[in-house]
Parts: structure tokens; sequence; C-alpha cells
């Protein structure tokens, strides 16, 4: 098995799941927008890393922790904010 983060698959998705039900929520839902609001919630969080499925199991267990929870989506509500803010696309760009 390959070396994991799984707070980056469970930022990816619930930044899916938040977008799905807030369409709103992100000016532009480009993948360059979706991927830095990803990226900046998951630099906010401390990175849970796995190798075998065993750990990925036990993090996956952890990550169910309603407080985690509550972390994760503070981190994506401010990723989104901040993106919405600054977006880093070209705004010339052709919607994908």
């Amino acid at each position: 098995m390959l070396i994991r983060n799984s707070i980056l698959d469970e930022v990816r998705y619930q930044v899916k799941s938040y977008l799905a039900r807030h369409p709103k929520a992100l000016d532009c839902t480009c993948s360059q927008c979706q991927n830095d609001v990803i990226a900046l919630a998951a630099s906010k969080l401390p990175a849970r890393y796995c190798t075998s499925s065993q750990g990925r199991i036990l993090i996956g267990v952890e990550l169910q922790a309603k407080q985690l929870q509550l972390d994760i989506l503070q981190a994506i509500l401010l990723a989104i904010k901040t993106v919405n803010h600054s977006p880093r696309h070209d705004p010339n760009r052709a919607v994908e």
C-alpha cells in the first residue's frame, strides 16, 4: 500500500459533499478553485498518514470524531472564504 494522507482524502470528500449541498458557497467551481479549497483546508489540519489497510481503518475511526469533523468543516469554510476573496484562476479561462 502506498503512503496516504487520510486527512487529505477526507477533506477532498467533505469539500465535494459540502459544495453539492451548498452550490453557491464557492463563487467559481472550476477545478483550480476547488483544488485550492482542498489544499488550503488540508494545510490547516494535522496530517494523518497510513501505510497499511489496518492503519487506514484506525484513522478512519479517528476521523469520525465530532471535534475532528468540526475542525475539518471550519478549515473548509475558511478556505472557501479565502478562495472566494482571492481566486488564482485566469479570469479569461474557459469555464470547465
